[in-house]
């Protein structure tokens, strides 16, 4: 009985093993997550997704999408100059320019990490400093 009971923990084991596997290879990760409340409040959560990137939110005053939207004309850059590390994520979606943004300085014996959005439509920008909360994997990403 005791034998029996043994087995099948060793048999349950490795299939329990293969299923978080491969459910964590289904799942999207966060690339860039933001939230402002100023000017006016903005949320933006981007993931990658079996190598596409995902539009997971994006709501602001002017744009507002709920349902995961695939960004099909993204481009990847990043700037490098010494102590500043910049990276960028820029997109269109039905006429609006949206750039992610990740900057790392540390220029004049002055840290400053800043995650910003910028959105330009109709001839006009609008720009957001993301707050402490927010996440981007930008910089592990190589440019396309």
């Amino acid at each position: 009985m005791i034998k029996s009971k043994f087995s099948s923990i060793f048999i349950a084991l490795p299939i329990c093993f293969i299923a978080s596997c491969s459910a964590s290879q289904n799942e999207s990760a966060i690339i860039f997550k933001c939230h402002a409340d100023k000017p006016t409040p903005i949320d933006v959560v981007v993931s990658e997704h079996n190598g596409s990137y995902k539009l997971m939110q994006f709501n602001t005053a002017q744009v507002k999408l709920t349902e995961m939207t695939s960004i099909s004309d993204a481009s990847k850059s990043s700037y490098h100059r010494s102590l500043v590390n910049e990276h960028s994520m820029t997109f269109t979606h039905n006429g609006n320019k949206i750039t992610l943004s990740d900057y790392h300085s540390e220029e004049l014996g002055m840290i400053t990490k800043e995650k910003s959005v910028t959105i330009e439509h109709d001839d006009k920008k609008d720009y957001w400093l993301c707050d402490d909360s927010s996440v981007s994997k930008l910089p592990s990403i190589e440019n396309f």
